[in-house]
């Protein structure tokens, strides 16, 4: 017998030639059991992100968590879709598959710091799946399991671009200083016990199981979502925030408007700080609640990152700008998450109404000839729009409508305010915002202080 003639087009649709599609790879069992595993991974990968984003210092180290627990939140949802695909009943998704992985997982999220994080989490939890990942699309047959093989493919290449992040940025916090340098090793090599322990990420592990260090926490990490700002920044507990009220402020010219926009999108970081905290306590919410949320808390860090954007252009030092960790510090410390959930839906349908929300801003943009913030903010608006919907749909979920919404943040943000009294610094604040204006715009504020008006508000 002889094989069919050839035309010269790819076979297979290019997936594989017929001798590789002709191998045994994983049988059907064998994948789902590997993929319960990646997925409870990738889970408690996201959970490890948010649980230290708030308390997090330093700017650049939030943004990339909130990047990656974004991104594990994609691979987690891809990878359950495709356990439903292979396997009925679908195998329980929401509980760890293995003690042995978990104790590795849980150890992990007890790093110190970032640079233990990073040496950890990233550097041993990350970089093993990442290798597991490597392994089964080296084995497991690409033509019947195209469909895990596309989903790990995906997976993979994020890991890569974050594991690549991890390590430049481990090198910018650790330096040349030695003590940091031995401390981040010796958490990767502790976890790297629990590790072998678990039989890599793939398992199965071994047996007996190898003895392990001692385990840093007695039991489930306690986050601490107190949100913190690094040494460039001041102000803070500074709570009072001109650029809220002068975006929207008819006597003000439209370039001031605009500036005012850019500082408040900087500020924005307050609101991730403050979403980490609804995500890890409202753990018991279905699945696709984790889903929504954590690409909304990604969104948010995207519009304090557009913000910083737009002054680098500019070649102005936003770390000047006091960015208050009051929203989040109230919130997290003040109200239940149910309730930072619901005054999250009231502000996102605040900012719904043309003539005063997100489609207001673009225009303020556009009048401010200013084309990089009003590409920003044309991005942004589309953002608002999807996380109005996310939080109507989880609302409506909990029996809480609109009105009720609308009607009960009011509460929470008088109470969480009023709350904020013992935080506020001692030094007065001085005219900040005036002097910004100065720097940036080369004339003083359109509003002096005085004219500024109260800042009862609640949006960000």
């Amino acid at each position: 017998m002889t094989a069919a003639p050839s035309i010269g087009v790819p076979e297979l649709a290019g997936l594989a030639s017929y001798a590789a599609a002709a191998r045994i790879g994983y049988a059907v069992d064998e994948n789902v059991r590997r993929l319960l595993r990646y997925q409870w991974t990738e889970r408690r990968l996201m959970i490890t992100l948010l649980s230290h984003l708030t308390a997090e210092p330093h700017w650049e180290v939030k943004c990339g968590y909130a990047l990656h627990q974004w991104q594990d939140a994609e691979h987690v949802d891809w990878l359950r879709r495709r356990i439903g695909e292979m396997r009925h009943p679908v195998p329980a998704l929401d509980s760890a598959p293995d003690p042995a992985l978990e104790a590795l997982l849980q150890e992990a999220e007890h790093a110190a710091d970032a640079a233990e994080l990073l040496a950890g989490s990233y550097g041993v939890v990350r970089a093993a799946l990442a290798e597991a990942y490597r392994q089964h699309l080296a084995t497991t047959n690409p033509l019947v399991d195209q469909p895990t093989r596309r989903v790990i493919q995906r997976a993979l290449l994020d890991h890569e671009d974050a594991l690549s992040w991890s390590t430049k940025a481990l090198g910018a916090l650790t330096g040349h200083n030695a003590p940091d340098m031995a401390r981040a090793e010796a958490w990767r090599d502790h976890l790297v016990a629990y590790l072998t322990a678990a039989g890599g990420v793939a398992g199965p592990a071994p047996s007996p199981a190898p003895a392990v260090p001692v385990s840093r926490g007695s039991g489930p990490f306690i986050p601490d979502f107190t949100p913190r700002r690094d040494e460039r920044f001041h102000g803070g507990h500074d709570f009072e925030f001109p650029p809220h009220v002068v975006y929207n402020d008819p006597r003000v010219p439209a370039d001031e408007r605009n500036l005012a926009l850019l500082a408040k999108r900087t500020l924005e970081m307050d609101v991730p700080e403050m979403m980490a905290s609804i995500l890890v306590e409202r753990s018991g919410q279905p699945w696709e609640f984790h889903l929504d949320y954590s690409r909304q808390l990604w969104d948010e860090t995207r519009h304090a990152m557009m913000g910083s954007a737009a002054f680098e252009a500019r070649g102005v030092d936003w770390t000047g700008i006091p960015l208050n960790v009051g929203f989040g510090l109230r919130l997290n410390r003040f109200a239940t998450p149910l309730e930072r959930q619901t005054i999250l839906y009231a502000i996102e349908q605040s900012l719904m109404p043309a003539e005063t929300g997100k489609r207001f801003e673009y225009q303020t943009a556009v009048d401010a000839d200013d084309t990089l913030s009003a590409h920003f903010h044309d991005y942004d608006w589309a953002d608002e729009v999807l996380h109005a919907h996310i939080g109507r749909r989880w609302l409506k979920r909990e029996g809480i409508s609109t009105e009720q919404a609308l009607e009960r943040s009011q509460a929470i943000h008088d109470r969480t305010w009023a709350a904020l009294d013992q935080f506020k610094s001692d030094e007065p604040p001085g005219d900040w915002w005036d002097a910004f204006v100065r720097l940036v715009l080369g004339k003083p504020s359109a509003l002096r202080p005085g004219e500024r008006g109260a800042l009862k508000i609640l949006a960000e």
